[in-house]
């Protein structure tokens, strides 16, 4: 049987039912403000799984304070920044071999020939997502240059450039092993299997970090294929960051792991299991 809906309450009933859960909250006024600019069902439902005493979450553990609730997420705000910077850097690394492989082997438009693909059903797919891409971008510079310039013919190295990541790992994946095989190698990663792992994961968090979605305490749908000697879960984001960081470049790579280190200092509330940190990284 379905339960009623929640009733609304307003910002001071939410303060006054997170005392009566048994939340410490020393500054009344500095909890509602945060509640007026921070949805209370991002905040609260989100950073306070694992803090509740009973399955019903109507009480929470001895101890636990508004301000700890509150600096879980300004730390997950910081990690989406830094990861999504990580993840930007690998993308456009991607985007431009995957491009240039195929440009240089197939042609301008070899994409468009299902012959380099291994699945014909996955390729009508990715044809079909592009034409919508398209239609979405009508008024972007590079869809209307190729639309009044080449008949809408876009070539390879501007195609990757519109569309979304998550369509370009699609078309890696249904791409011939021969061809993955180049293009992984030519990014630092011997095997394509590994490689392809790595893409789903990556496209996952970046979708979470997109929409601002929570990355502490979060565990990967799809988590990712770690080398043999990794010592830590694979799906926690932790795994991500690790995958990340060889693409870095080395000053990008130092300024990542600085940030999130100060990140860590500065919230001790935060359990670094929730992010499958290896026990004293970065200590």
């Amino acid at each position: 049987m379905s339960r009623p809906v929640k009733q609304f309450l307003s910002i001071a009933q939410q303060v006054d039912y997170l005392r009566s859960a048994g939340m410490r909250i020393d500054d009344e006024d500095s909890a509602a403000e945060i509640l007026s600019g921070t949805n209370y069902y991002r905040l609260i439902n989100a950073y306070a799984l694992g803090l509740y005493i009973d399955n019903e979450k109507t009480k929470f553990k001895p101890g636990i304070s508004f301000g700890d609730i509150y600096g879980l997420y300004v730390f997950d705000c910081k990690l989406r920044h830094i990861l999504s910077e990580m993840l930007e850097e690998f993308e456009i690394i991607f985007r431009t071999n995957l491009a240039y492989h195929i440009g240089e082997t197939y042609g301008p438009l070899g994409y468009l020939n299902s012959a380099m693909f291994s699945s014909n059903d996955y390729f009508m797919e990715m044809l079909a997502a592009m034409q919508r891409e398209k239609s979405v971008q009508c008024k972007s510079p590079i869809v209307k240059h190729h639309d009044e310039n080449y008949g809408g013919d876009i070539p390879v190295w501007a195609i990757v450039e519109i569309l979304p990541f998550g369509t370009i790992s699609k078309m890696f994946k249904n791409m011939l092993p021969k061809d993955k095989t180049i293009i992984s190698r030519s990014v630092g990663v011997h095997q394509y299997a590994f490689l392809e792992s790595w893409l789903r994961s990556f496209v996952e968090v970046r979708n979470t970090c997109a929409h601002y979605g929570r990355l502490y305490n979060k565990q990967l749908l799809f988590p990712p294929r770690l080398p043999k000697e990794c010592d830590f879960p694979s799906n926690r984001i932790f795994a991500v960051l690790y995958l990340l960081r060889p693409f870095l470049k080395p000053q990008a790579s130092i300024s990542a792991t600085l940030r999130l280190k100060e990140a860590l200092e500065h919230h001790p509330s935060v359990d670094r299991s929730k992010i499958g940190f290896p026990a004293n990284y970065l200590k």
